[in-house]
């Protein structure tokens, strides 16, 4: 009889905010590394592997947490010399000719088209930022760099660019750890601002980045920005571009940030672009999360969007208000119905579920390993739903609890009425205490079962 072979989640664990990753990490010529460890595990049973290359064929680099544990050995790889740059710089864009580096878990370089573009120069315009940090978004930086009175750096992975860009706009770049490969002076010297400066960080992460990463990354350029610029904590402008359905991971590692209906086309990409027989039915799943409010960001009618005097944004034609739910909901493109039983708006094609609780596709739905991946609507935690849920069963008497099981599957758990879930309770209030801050709820409570609960 085989063993079922069951992959465990890989977790990983960044440095602390402001402390300098190669004291806490080893590093590896790609600069320092990341500790990994198996979602049964603890990070003092990891490995530390390469942020950039989880294919061990490009970087071999593995050390056990075990054996850093006192390894003075922490030098970062030596500063890199700036390349020779080409003689002759006629060439407006080299994105136009040079081959894209299409490994998908390390570049992943695909280029925006020219309405991506526009999209982001006009919001420049209107925001009056004067001065973009191009994170893996070359294209975009080229485009930059020919509007007057706007200035733009690329950080990026790949050192071709090194061959048309002067150390004044471009240093080769992990943007999965902030290692800086050649001299960083030229970019602290970019973000050194002056009254009248606006700095804008645009990034176009390869989608199997790890968010976290990511997060880190932008959380560090702040920081640097602020301490040359002698600055309390002050937040920078962020558009951070990745597809929608990765919101979630997005919002749980920078909760400030709200997600823009705007869909990013590339044009060296089949699926996710307008154009093209492998096209998407509605448009491109990518689109520009940002911390910027979205009521300042302005959408063009003849690219299909529209303004909701409601929402008191721009968003798709095609997104409908709901009223219930107090949102334009829809994310990819269709227009969602709101189901009563979830009290929520949902996909066109999904189906209530009973046992779940919830729409999903009626596909390959099992409710089992469905409702380990959900958020519990009453505790806020992961792995279940609100009928197993253990907070929920300290809090209420067990006789009563499995009285009102039976007729709850479409009803609140809390009140036991129809028409709402326990999101919405007025009742909730009375087990539950939750504060919000940028985004991000927490949950106690109201009892000697005070065990604080995140959600997203």
């Amino acid at each position: 009889m085989s063993k079922e072979i069951v992959r465990e989640k890989l977790l990983l664990q960044v440095e602390e905010d402001g402390a300098d990753a190669a004291d806490q990490h080893p590093c590896c010529p790609h600069g320092p590394t990341v500790l990994f460890y198996r979602q049964s595990e603890t990070p003092g049973d990891g490995f530390y592997a390469c942020s950039a290359h989880r294919n061990p064929k490009l970087c071999d680099f593995h050390m056990d947490k075990i054996q850093w544990k006192g390894n003075k050995l922490k030098r970062l790889p030596n500063v890199r010399d700036y390349p020779e740059s080409m003689k002759e710089q006629s060439d407006p864009d080299p994105t136009n000719h040079l081959e894209a580096l299409s490994q998908d878990e390390v570049h992943a370089q695909y280029f925006f088209d020219q309405k991506a573009l526009e999209f982001f120069a006009d919001q420049c315009r209107l925001l009056k930022f004067n001065k973009v940090v191009c994170m893996g978004a070359p294209r975009l930086h080229f485009h930059l760099r020919r509007i007057r009175k706007m200035q733009s750096f690329l950080l990026d992975f790949d050192e071709r660019f090194g061959a048309y860009l002067s150390p004044r706009e471009f240093c080769l770049y992990n943007m999965c750890n902030n290692h800086f490969f050649y001299n960083r002076d030229p970019f602290e010297l970019f973000l050194k601002c002056n009254n009248n400066d606006r700095v804008l960080i645009v990034t176009d992460p390869p989608f199997g980045c790890r968010t976290e990463l990511i997060a880190h990354t932008l959380r560090s350029l702040v920081r640097l920005h602020n301490r040359i610029n002698c600055l309390p904590a002050t937040p920078l402008p962020i558009f951070w571009v990745y597809p929608y359905y990765m919101a979630n991971y997005i919002k749980q590692d920078m909760p400030e940030l709200q997600m823009c209906d705007y869909k990013l086309n590339y044009t060296n990409h089949s699926r996710y672009t307008n154009v093209g027989i492998a096209r998407r039915s509605y448009g491109s799943p990518v689109r520009v999360f940002t911390n910027v409010p979205l009521e300042l960001l302005q959408l063009q009618s003849a690219e299909g969007y529209k303004y909701c005097d409601k929402c008191k944004r721009y968003t798709g034609i095609e997104n409908v208000h709901c009223d219930r739910c107090g949102n334009c909901c829809s994310q990819n493109g269709q227009t969602y119905r709101h189901c009563q039983f979830c009290d929520m708006c949902v996909k066109p094609n999904y189906v209530h579920c009973t046992n779940c609780r919830r729409c999903s596709q009626r596909e390959g739905h099992v409710c089992a390993l469905y409702q380990s991946m959900q958020r519990c609507w009453l505790c806020g935690q992961r792995s279940h739903i609100e009928t197993n849920c253990r907070l929920w069963l300290q809090l209420k008497r067990r006789d009563r609890q499995q009285k009102q099981r039976k007729d709850q599957h479409y009803g609140c758990i809390i009140c036991g009425q129809r028409g709402h879930s326990e999101r919405r309770c007025t009742q909730r209030c009375r087990y539950f205490k939750e504060t919000q801050f940028m985004g991000q709820a927490v949950i106690v409570a109201r009892n000697k079962c005070s065990q604080k609960l995140r959600k997203l």
